[in-house]
C-alpha cells in the first residue's frame, strides 16, 4: 500500500493546541525533508470562523457554553484573553457535499482528532436544552470513515470524541491519563488499555465497523509519539522517524505499541 498522502484534521472550540501541533510539526518537518511534495492537508470544522482553543463563543451564534460543568474547580471562571485561533479550510457540511459533486476532494488517507477540554463541553441553547461542543464532529466522522483509506489517529480525548461515534466499539485504545477512568467508564463498549502510551488497532478488530487502522494515544504530548509511530509504520522504518525527532530536538521515548507509558508510572505509580 503506498504511504498516505492527504490528511484531514477536525477542530472545534477547546481543542488542545498540542494535540494537534504536535503532530503537526512532525509532519510539516517529514513533507518537507522526505522530499514528498504530495502530502496534504485541510482543517476541517463546524464553520469556517477561526477556531479558538478556549471556549470562546462565536459572534455569530445564539448559545454559550456550560462553563460551570467544563471547569467545575475553577467554578466556571476560564482566562479567554491568552487564547490562540486556528482558520479551518473547509466545513463538515461543505465537505460531504463535496464528495458527492463534480470537484470530488482527494479521497482521505488519514483523519487526525486532538483532544481537549471542547470535547467534554457542552452548549447551552435558548430555550435551556443543552447540546455536546463536538456534535457536528460526532455525526461527521460516521459519514466520512468508510472514505477513510489508512487510518484514524486520535490524540488524547479525541479518542473519546471517536467512542461517541460508535467507531471504537469492540477495539483496543487509549487516551488522557487523567480522563481515563472517566471516558472508560462511559465508553465500556471499547477495550481501553491502561497505561498505554499509544495503541494501533488493526481492522480485524473492526467487528462490523469501518475495517481501518485506528490509532490513539494518551494525553498531549503522548500524541508526538503516535505520529512518529505511525511515520515509522508507514514512511519507511523507525530511522526515518528517529531523525524527525532528532531534527524536533524530541525526546522520543520509542515506547512500543501498547507498552506502559512511562509518565503513569511517575505520576500514578502504575
Amino acid at each position: 500500500m503506498a504511504p498516505p498522502v492527504h490528511y484531514l484534521m477536525p477542530i472545534f472550540p477547546g481543542f488542545q493546541l498540542l494535540d494537534l501541533t504536535g503532530p503537526l510539526d512532525i509532519l510539516n518537518t517529514h513533507s518537507t525533508s522526505s522530499g514528498n511534495l504530495e502530502i496534504s492537508l485541510k482543517l476541517i470544522a463546524e464553520t469556517l470562523d477561526p477556531v479558538p482553543t478556549k471556549p470562546i463563543v462565536p459572534r455569530s451564534v445564539n448559545w454559550s457554553f456550560d462553563l460551570q460543568g467544563g471547569y467545575p474547580d475553577t467554578g466556571g471562571k476560564v482566562n479567554t484573553a491568552f487564547n490562540q485561533y486556528l482558520q479551518p479550510d473547509t466545513t463538515y457540511a461543505e465537505y460531504l457535499k463535496a464528495i458527492d459533486g463534480p470537484d470530488r476532494p482527494p479521497p482521505v488517507d488519514v483523519l487526525l482528532i486532538p483532544g481537549g477540554v471542547g470535547t467534554r463541553l457542552e452548549r447551552i441553547h435558548p430555550d435551556g436544552t443543552k447540546t455536546s461542543n463536538i456534535q457536528s464532529l460526532i455525526d461527521f466522522v460516521p459519514k466520512i470513515a468508510p472514505q477513510i483509506r489508512t487510518a484514524i489517529i486520535t490524540v488524547c480525548t479525541g479518542s473519546y470524541a471517536l467512542a461517541l461515534t460508535g467507531l471504537l466499539n469492540h477495539r483496543r485504545a487509549t487516551t488522557n491519563m487523567s480522563r481515563f477512568d472517566t471516558v472508560a467508564k462511559s465508553n465500556p463498549q471499547v477495550h481501553w488499555q491502561h497505561a498505554a502510551r499509544w495503541v494501533r488497532s488493526l481492522p480485524s478488530e473492526s467487528k462490523g465497523s469501518v475495517p481501518i487502522e485506528i490509532w490513539t494515544s494518551a494525553g498531549i504530548s503522548a500524541g508526538m509519539d503516535v505520529t512518529l509511530a505511525f511515520i515509522a509504520h508507514h514512511y519507511g522504518g523507525q530511522d526515518v522517524a528517529r531523525r524527525l525527532a532528532k531534527a524536533l530536538e524530541y525526546d522520543w521515548r520509542e515506547v512500543a505499541e501498547g507498552d506502559k507509558d512511562p509518565l503513569y508510572e511517575k505520576h500514578y505509580t502504575v
